[in-house]
């Protein structure tokens, strides 16, 4: 199963505690997934339509537990939301039951009403559940091996900026942005995704999601940190080869002893240590110098070698 998968059915299988935000939860799942029509008698029903079962389960307990309400389950073999088979909550609204869920949603009439019941969701706590909801029914996480994204497909304009002035309230900054016949919202920075799934409480999909952020994290470091060792190593390795060449044109033109003492024992340890930095050489020297010490003396013996060029 993919990430995205475990994370949502992670987060199915949570029932709010508080009726607030069992409604809260309900009415996202309404909003993105449900229809109104006549069944086969001409009573008027809900039909909520889900991924798979965990999903159809959560929308059948919270019409049992918080509305009172007696709901069917029907599996469809049908090619939609790239599967072959869906699971269809059938829930009849002929009751005095039916009329207090369509009146706590917000959803009086005979159509589903694509927005956000803000009376349902006034409570941070009712937000996030109903965040819950939205994402429980088209959400979609990359795997954190790759690059960050978490995503919420809507075919309704009123609904997905509706959901994206929720999500915003909640510092999450999330995006909205269209892609063929359908709007999402997107969140790309990892440390919202982490906020996002720890606000869904979905705990098990955010230890993942952070122990896998980790090891890319300390991985990058490591990466930059040879990169930046090998790219040293190559400077010093380019600077070496031209302070050998510049050395020994000096004393093919001068000898060794024309070299200044103070320089001469440089000189003669680059010539024996060419893999060796600055800062090594300044350990070899008697009495030691720092790096900055030495490169001060390297760029006397350039002048001399300059010098000498000039003279010839």
């Amino acid at each position: 199963m993919s990430f995205s998968h475990d994370a949502r059915n992670e987060i199915a299988r949570i029932i709010p505690e508080k009726r607030c935000c069992q409604i809260a939860e309900l009415s996202a799942l309404v909003g993105m997934r449900a229809d109104i029509s006549p069944n086969r008698d001409g009573v008027l029903t809900l039909y909520t339509t889900m991924e798979n079962a965990a999903q159809a389960r959560k929308a059948y307990t919270l019409l049992k537990d918080t509305f009172g309400l007696s709901s069917t389950v029907h599996i469809l073999q049908k090619k939609r939301f790239k599967k072959s088979r869906i699971y269809r909550v059938e829930t009849p609204l002929d009751s005095a039951e039916g009329s207090v869920l369509l009146q706590e949603l917000g959803q009086l009439g005979s159509e589903i009403k694509r927005q956000v019941h803000w009376k349902a969701i006034r409570k941070n706590c009712c937000k996030r559940a109903f965040l819950r909801g939205v994402f429980t029914s088209s959400g979609f996480v990359n795997r954190p091996e790759g690059n960050y994204h978490l995503e919420i497909v809507f075919n309704d304009s009123r609904m997905a900026a509706d959901v994206l002035k929720v999500m915003n309230k909640l510092d999450l900054d999330a995006r909205l942005t269209e892609r063929k016949n359908n709007l999402l919202i997107y969140i790309k920075e990892s440390e919202r995704i982490v906020d996002f799934l720890r606000l869904v409480e979905a705990s098990n999909a955010l230890l993942d999601f952070e122990n896998v952020r980790i090891i890319k994290s300390m991985r990058n470091q490591v990466n930059r940190q040879v990169n930046c060792e090998t790219a040293n190593l190559g400077k010093t390795i380019d600077a070496s080869v031209r302070q050998v060449e510049m050395i020994k044109r000096i004393v093919a033109r001068v000898g060794v002893k024309g070299i200044s003492p103070h320089l001469r024992e440089l000189a003669m340890l680059r010539l024996d240590h060419p893999d060796s930095s600055l800062k090594e050489l300044g350990l070899m020297l008697d009495p030691p110098l720092t790096k900055s010490g030495v490169a001060y003396r390297m760029a006397k013996l350039e002048k001399v070698s300059d010098t000498i060029d000039q003279l010839e």
